[in-house]
Parts: C-alpha cells; sequence; structure tokens
C-alpha cells in the first residue's frame, strides 16, 4: 500500500513515543521503505539518523549499520546538501559503530580497523580531537587481546585533548577503567571510576558502576561493590540493550558469593540471550551464567529446576542448572572459537574459560537481595508464593488467594519486578473489593502505589494514590498500617512534581500536619505549596495561591511569636524555607516592601543560626550552609532594597553579601562573581564609578556581563 508524504511524517511523528523494540523498528523501517519510494531523500535520511540512534540504543546494533552506512554515503555524495545540520551527528554516530563492528565475529578484523581510520580522518580532516579515536582504539586492541596496544591508546587519550566528540563524564572513565581492569591496575581503575558513578546519560551510571565491581572486589571493597550491583542493575534489568552489562553483574554474583542471586538474574534474563546486541555480548551473558550454574552444580542443587517467565508469548520449559549449564558451555565455547579464528589469537577462549569456572573473591558480600543459597533465593520464594496463590483459588477460598497474591506483590516489588509487582496487586484490589473487604484492599492499593513510584512510574502511582485518598476513609487507612493523610497528600503533591494540584495537596498536607500539632512536618509541606505553585502577577486572596500565602502567614506569626527571629526558633531552617518561598511568590507579584520585610527576618533568623552554629563549633557542615543561605538573602534583600528606591540601604546589604561569598578562588559555585556584580551594579546607582570600575576589574567583570544584569 502507497503512502502521501503527509502520511508518512504523521507514522514517523508516531514513532517518537513509541518504546524501542520491535514494533518501534518495523514503523521506521516502513517511513524508510515509502520515503525511498516517493524520493523524498532528505525526509529518508533525516528518518534514518533517528533509526540509528533507536537501534543502537536498543538491542539492535546491526540494524544500525545499515541506516548509518546509507546516511554517511549520502553525505559523501552531497556534503553540502547534509552537512551543515548532520555533520556532528554523523561524526559522533562513528563512535557506536566503530564500538560495535569488532564485536561480530564474522566482520573481518580489517573491516573494523578501516573503519576506525575513515573515522580518523574525518576527525582530522574537521581539526576536532583525537580523543575519540583514541578511545575506541584502546577498547578494540583490548577486545582482541593486544593489550600492549590498549595501553599504548589509553596513555594517549589521557593525555589528547577532549572536546565535542569525546564522550561524557561517564562514558569515558567507564571505557578507561575496563582498559585498566584487563591490565591488572585495580586501584588506578577504582580511583578513576569512582568520581563517574554520579554521572547520567543513556549508558550511566550502569555501566561505569558495572565495570567497577571487578576492582571493587579485587581491592577488599565489598560493601561498594555491592552498591554498585543495587545501581547497576536498577537501570539494566528492563532493557536486552544492557546484556553486556548484565554479564558482569552476573559474574558479579558468584565472585561475591552470591550464586542465588545469580540464579535469579538467570531466570529473569535468560530471554535477552535469542537476541543479545551483539554475539560478544552474548558470548559473555552466557560465559557468566555458566559460572552461576557451575557454582549452584558445586553446591550439589545441580538438579535443581530453572523456571522461566513467559516472554512475548512464549515460555522456556523448566530447566536443571546442569542441563542448562552443559547448554551455555556449548554456546560460549562455539562463539569463542569463531572469535579467536578472525583474531588469530585465544584471546576470547582463554578469557571465556576463565570467566566460566569464576570463583569468589575474598570473604562473601552481604547483598539486601540475598542470594547466598540457591533454594532460599528470591526466584525460589516468588514460585512458591505463585503455587500457594493457585492452591487457595483452587480450593475455593478467593480471599486468602488475594491475600496471598498481596504478598506475592509485596515480594516482587522487593526483588525489583514491578511489572509483575503490579499485575499481582491489581488482581490482589479487584478480588479483595468483590470480596467485601476495604481495609485489605486500602493496604493493598498503597502497596500498588508504592510499586508504581519506585518503578519510575509515577504518573500511575499518583493516580492510584489519588483513588486511594478518595475512596479510603480515616478508619479503614488507619486499620489498613497507611500513613496518615497528611503524609499520603504530601506524596501526591511529590509524585505530581509541579503546577497549581501538585500546591494544593501540599496545602492540605500543611493543614493535616497544623491539626496534628506537627508544626515541622506543616512548614515543610507549606514550603512545597509555595514552590510549586506558578507564579502570578496578581494575587486572589480566595484563590489557591491567596491561601497558600494566607496558610504561611499564619504558620510563620505562630512560629516566630514563639521565639522571636533573634532567638530562633528551634525548627528556623523550615521558618526561613517557607519565608523564600513566601518571598518568591509576593515578589512576582509586585509586592516588593512586603519581600523586603520577609526577608530581614529570615536574615536575622540565619544570623542567629550561624552565631549559634560557629560558636559551638561542631558541625561544620551546618554552619557552612548556613553561611550560603545568608549570602543569598542578603543578594536577595539588595536587589528589593534597589526596586523600593533605597540605594543606600542596598548598598550596606550588597557589601554584607559579598562579604559572605567568601574566597574567590575557592568559588565553585559563581557566589562571589554575583554578589560583586551586585554590588558593582548598587555602587553604579549611588553614583560610586570609580570603585564599581576597581571591583568590575578585580572580578574579571565586563561591561556587557553588567548592563545584561541591570536588564534582566
Amino acid at each position: 500500500m502507497s503512502r502521501t508524504e503527509q502520511e508518512l511524517r504523521e507514522l514517523y511523528r508516531g514513532t517518537q513515543g513509541m518504546p524501542g523494540g520491535a514494533a518501534k523498528f518495523a514503523a521506521l523501517e516502513e517511513v524508510i521503505r515509502h520515503a525511498d519510494a516517493l524520493g523524498l531523500v532528505e525526509f529518508a535520511f533525516e528518518v534514518r539518523m533517528s533509526a540509528t540512534s533507536v537501534f543502537q540504543h536498543s538491542w539492535a546494533p546491526a540494524k544500525a549499520f545499515l541506516t548509518f552506512s546509507w546516511c554517511l554515503a549520502a553525505y559523501d555524495r552531497e556534503p553540502e546538501r547534509f552537512g551543515g545540520r548532520y555533520e556532528h551527528t554523523l561524526l559522533w554516530q562513528f563512535k557506536w559503530m566503530v564500538s560495535s563492528v569488532h564485536q561480530y565475529p564474522d566482520i573481518p578484523l580489517r573491516r573494523a580497523a578501516d573503519l576506525l581510520d575513515d573515522m580518523e580522518r574525518r576527525y582530522r580532516r574537521g581539526g576536532h580531537s583525537l580523543h575519540a579515536v583514541l578511545q575506541h582504539r584502546g577498547l578494540m586492541a583490548e577486545s582482541v587481546g593486544d593489550l600492549a596496544g590498549a595501553q599504548d591508546f589509553y596513555e594517549r587519550m589521557a593525555l589528547t585533548r577532549r572536546d565535542a566528540l569525546s564522550d561524557c563524564d561517564g562514558c569515558v572513565p567507564s571505557s578507561q577503567v575496563r582498559t585498566l581492569v584487563a591490565l591488572g591496575r585495580d586501584e588506578e581503575a577504582v580511583r578513576i571510576g569512582e568520581p563517574a558513578r554520579r554521572s547520567g546519560c543513556t549508558e550511566q551510571p550502569q555501566w561505569i558502576n558495572s565495570e567497577l565491581l571487578l576492582p571493587y572486589l579485587r581491592t577488599g571493597r565489598g560493601p561498594e561493590a555491592a552498591e554498585a550491583h543495587r545501581v547497576a542493575y536498577r537501570r539494566i534489568r528492563d532493557s536486552a540493550h544492557h546484556i553486556g552489562e548484565l554479564a558482569s553483574n552476573l559474574l558479579f554474583c558468584v565472585q561475591s558469593g552470591n550464586p542465588g542471586r545469580g540464579l535469579d538474574l538467570i531466570e529473569r534474563h535468560l530471554s535477552w540471550l535469542d537476541r543479545a546486541r551483539t554475539p560478544l555480548a552474548g558470548m559473555e551473558f552466557a560465559a557468566a551464567a555458566v559460572a552461576v550454574l557451575s557454582a549452584v552444580e558445586a553446591t550439589g542443587d545441580g538438579a535443581l529446576r530453572l523456571r522461566f517467565p513467559t516472554v512475548e508469548g512464549v515460555r522456556r520449559a523448566d530447566t536443571p542448572v546442569s542441563a542448562l549449564a552443559a547448554g551455555l558451555r556449548e554456546h560460549v565455547l562455539g562463539l569463542a572459537d569463531r572469535f579467536d579464528a578472525r583474531n588469530g589469537n585465544d584471546h576470547q577462549s582463554t578469557r571465556m574459560r576463565e570467566w566460566m569456572t569464576a570463583g569468589p573473591i575474598g570473604e562473601p558480600v552481604a547483598l539486601a537481595e540475598g542470594g547466598r543459597d540457591p533454594r532460599a533465593r528470591s526466584g525460589e520464594r516468588l514460585h512458591r508464593l505463585a503455587d500457594r496463590v493457585a492452591a487457595l483459588t483452587v480450593a475455593g477460598d478467593p480471599a486468602g488467594a488475594a491475600r496471598a497474591r498481596a504478598e506475592l506483590a509485596s515480594n516482587l516489588l522487593a526483588d525489583d519486578r514491578f511489572g509483575e509487582a503490579a499485575e499481582a496487586a491489581e488482581e490482589a484490589v479487584r478480588e479483595l473489593d468483590r470480596h467485601g473487604r476495604p481495609e485489605e484492599a486500602a493496604g493493598c492499593r498503597w502497596l500498588l502505589v508504592r510499586i508504581h513510584q519506585e518503578g519510575d512510574r509515577r504518573g500511575e502511582a499518583a493516580e492510584r494514590l489519588r483513588e486511594l485518598l478518595a475512596g479510603t476513609g480515616d478508619g479503614a487507612a488507619r486499620a489498613a498500617g497507611l500513613p496518615s493523610r497528611p503524609e499520603l497528600e504530601a506524596r501526591l503533591g511529590g509524585l505530581i512534581g509541579y503546577g497549581e494540584e501538585s500546591a494544593a495537596r501540599y496545602l492540605a498536607a500543611a493543614r493535616g500536619f497544623t491539626a496534628a500539632g506537627r508544626r515541622t512536618e506543616a512548614l515543610g509541606a507549606l514550603v512545597q505549596a509555595l514552590w510549586r505553585h506558578p507564579y502570578a502577577d496578581t494575587v486572589a486572596e480566595t484563590g489557591l495561591l491567596g491561601e497558600i500565602l494566607a496558610e504561611a502567614r499564619a504558620a510563620l506569626d505562630t512560629a516566630l511569636a514563639a521565639e522571636p527571629p533573634e532567638a530562633g526558633p528551634a525548627d528556623a531552617t523550615e521558618v526561613v524555607a517557607v519565608l523564600r518561598g513566601y518571598v518568591d511568590q509576593v515578589r512576582a507579584a509586585g509586592r516588593h516592601r512586603e519581600a523586603a520585610e520577609r526577608l530581614s527576618t529570615a536574615r536575622a533568623l540565619l544570623e542567629s543560626g550561624l552565631a549559634g552554629a560557629e560558636a559551638a563549633g561542631t558541625d561544620p557542615a551546618r554552619a557552612e550552609h548556613l553561611a550560603e543561605e545568608l549570602g543569598e538573602v542578603l543578594a536577595e534583600l539588595a536587589e528589593e532594597h534597589l526596586r523600593l528606591g533605597d540605594p543606600a540601604a542596598a548598598e550596606v546589604t550588597a557589601r554584607a553579601a559579598l562579604g559572605r561569598a567568601g574566597n574567590p578562588d575557592a568559588d565553585e559555585a559563581g557566589r562571589t562573581w554575583d554578589a560583586a556584580l551586585l554590588l558593582v551594579r548598587v555602587l553604579r546607582v549611588r553614583g560610586a564609578t570609580e570603585e564599581a570600575a576597581a571591583l568590575m576589574a578585580a572580578h574579571d567583570l565586563t561591561e556587557e556581563e553588567v548592563l545584561e544584569a541591570e536588564e534582566y
């Protein structure tokens, strides 16, 4: 069936929101096919560029080879047509191609090397750094067993400047750690890799945490390894794209003395092997699985049968540990032989044999998920609970089956199996409602909220929590052991995120906490209500924002009447936060005198708290935080004095802000620069132009920066 250009563009737009997988692949390929037939060259180029990214970040990099090659050839034929918009992206995608091509044993090494050489030529021609080229030369050298070459490229890369085509601050250290571990330089790997654990991109932080597992264990850092496994697995569990990282985590289960945990992961993810993103990644996953299965065999549990979930309508037959190990071992060795034949050495077969015979390193590492005893692992526990649900259903006890199903859902949640947990909890709620058990149904609805929230489905969690609040009385909530209603309102406000409904939920929470005498929590909820309500030019006292401001005034009056600002109320931190949130709203509405008054109160509270913290000397971190916040409040107050036409007061306050900003040489957050800029503006208003110029020179401020700040 032919399609018009408009239909194709609509179909293409529809693919943007689709999850990666076979359906999205098919839709993109259909768009490409019809675009080619209609001669829509530029549109076909655009779709292929997008498809290359989709294939690369799903589990089909082989498909990306085709779309990338077509785009590269089109660019080479007509660089003036495609270069301006797409040249940088093509050079970036080159990295994806060279990272994948050597992971296929049937692709000759010469072709992989030629692709790398082509990448280098193009980077040189564009005047780009060779940082990314050296990085990928090192990764390829390490993969084919050329460790001397890997070390050489690593050292050259470390001396080469980074640029816009270099990988991010997480992916560069990840590749460095991989090379260092292969070279046996574990301490250096940990030193370079640890800062990157806080990074984030499509591949992070799961990649760096997975790479650090082995050096952590080999250097005796068991708790750090356990945390790295927890963080990594939470990011890789839902996408077969991460089968390579999963292999490292499976191997960790053996090396940390947790083969039971490894069995759970094999049961859950063995289907990924059928669509491994590359043969190398699949081989590593299978070898790590053999290591787990062999460890279980060694304990005498080779007859233990693994039970696999249904995936896309297909369920693998239950298989004994020993039989699965034998089949996977044969698969691994066959692939390793093909890689060795291509590489001209025995690097991969030697490496895979080492993986398959891996054992514990050092003392066993305790995991929150458990996993040392194969028969006490979470998977076995879940099977028993599922059997119990079935038995109670057959016995004609639907209410008992629903309770067992709720217990199963709770256990699935503890095992991070969110989709299955939600399905079990939904069914339990329906059955408990059907049999008139409101307290138990309310408890199960709360479990469903937690499942969706922990599974990063905030919208679904919010909807379920709305239903729970609307349909559950206080008596049923207490009987079910739910959090208090104000706590639930606050949770819902956080799930919604921003906007009037979020602010309204936090206001309801604040009122509930106040009624219960929980003043500190009421102040915290008011802060959120103030911050989450959109700014308005005017404030209607009968509207939601007016209600929030009125509630905030009442809470502030109560807190400050009990203990004046000079003494500092016990919950001064929360009071200051309410004051600042209040100021943000009234300032946006043009109520600057009220804003200045509230900021003056915040200043007094912070100065009192800081003096006490410095005198006690027991909590330097708190003193530093109070000093920073005081500097921010002083700067805001100086701005308000300027708006109110009082430059003399603005100057005094701006000087105090600059004095609080600290040493400019250690000023990573730019506070000193901002405070100096503010004082320059005030001095100019006051006519002190010479001092303003001297201050500009001392802090490297330009005339354009000052003018831009004045305009803002």
